[in-house]
């Protein structure tokens, strides 16, 4: 299977994020990754592209395979924002906020930026 190369514009965007984003390949993506060392991390996907006009998808996994939390549709002027809100929520949850099958109880699973929701 070929799986792309990182474009121009992914390798700036990461570069922007930060020493702690990598570019990585996940389920035949290339994808940004952050790994917040606390049983999360982030994986950004969707810009591995040329077109500033194209959304991207933040998702956050815990313990690397349960996604608690997607981030739909966020500009890509916006993600490093979403990525922050994000790496803060990482910081206030805790291991009773799951339900038993590891999510996180009573929250919407999946936002969308493009539905007016803010990452402040």
């Amino acid at each position: 299977m070929n799986i792309s190369k990182p474009s121009q514009h992914m390798k700036s965007l990461c570069k922007e994020l930060g020493p702690e984003y990598r570019i990585t390949v996940i389920d035949l993506s290339q994808v940004i990754y952050r790994d917040f060392g606390s049983g999360f991390d982030l994986e950004i996907s969707g810009v591995n592209t040329s077109s500033l006009r194209k959304r991207a998808t933040l998702y956050l996994w815990h313990d690397k395979n349960r996604m608690i939390k997607i981030v739909k549709s966020v500009p890509q002027e916006d993600i490093g924002k979403w990525a922050e809100w994000l790496r803060q929520k990482t910081e206030s949850i805790k291991p009773e906020y799951f339900d038993r099958y590891g999510y996180l109880k009573g929250e919407k699973r999946t936002i969308s930026a493009e539905d007016g929701a803010d990452a402040s």
